[in-house]
């Protein structure tokens, strides 16, 4: 009988000791929760740079041209999506670095979704821009590869509204598939391009466009 009490008294014993562990971690877990809640502080739209949020509503202007030009073309016949105006998403702010949401979307036709930011340095001015993008793996492809139609189409509209070089944008393209990390400097802007591919085979790159200074 002893022994049977010693015996269970010691599986309570662990049981509260992990119990406890548990609690610990779930502790731990809401402390790095708020902490982080903490570090990123909202800033409205309304507050950034006069001449950036000019700068941005015409980036946006001129990226849903390209989004009606990209319907209206039969040959292409892919239809992405607009960017919401007015310009009202706020910018996150999370130690040093500055983003806004512009748009966040799944593609209209194919398995597939797209994030374009904005980003600002610290006094919020733009800098720039990215677009991040997922969809089917690489190996998964059609032939034509139309099922990353929408998040390529995206891509070159971006391109189209920052007044680059297309022609040299996709010459730099196809030089970047065999990168992981590939940045070209564009001749009309010297807007610096980066290409991140280290997952195109998933079926996930981003492109990042940084404004000249």
């Amino acid at each position: 009988m002893k022994k049977a009490l010693l015996l269970l008294l010691a599986v309570m014993l662990v049981g509260c000791s992990g119990e406890g562990t548990e609690k610990k971690k779930e502790e731990d877990v809401k402390k790095d929760e708020v902490v982080k809640k903490e570090k990123v502080v909202p800033v409205k739209f309304e507050e950034v740079d006069p001449e950036s949020k000019a700068t941005v509503e015409k980036f946006v202007k001129k990226y849903n041209v390209r989004v009606d030009i990209a319907k209206q073309n039969p040959e292409e016949g892919i239809e992405i999506a607009k960017i919401p105006e007015p310009i009202t998403s706020e910018l996150n702010k999370e130690e040093k670095i500055l983003s806004q949401t512009l748009l966040d979307t799944d593609f209209k036709k194919h398995k597939g979704h797209y994030k374009i930011d904005a980003k600002y340095n610290e006094d919020k001015k733009i800098i720039g821009y990215n677009i991040s993008i997922e969809g089917i793996p690489a190996t998964e492809l059609s032939e034509n590869g139309e099922e990353w139609a929408e998040g390529i189409t995206s891509t070159m509209a971006i391109a189209d509204a920052l007044g680059l070089n297309i022609d040299k944008y996709d010459e730099e393209s196809d030089i970047a598939f065999d990168e992981e990390n590939y940045t070209y400097t564009d001749p009309n802007t010297k807007t610096n391009v980066t290409f991140l591919y280290a997952d195109w085979d998933l079926g996930k790159f981003e492109i990042k466009y940084d404004l000249s200074k």
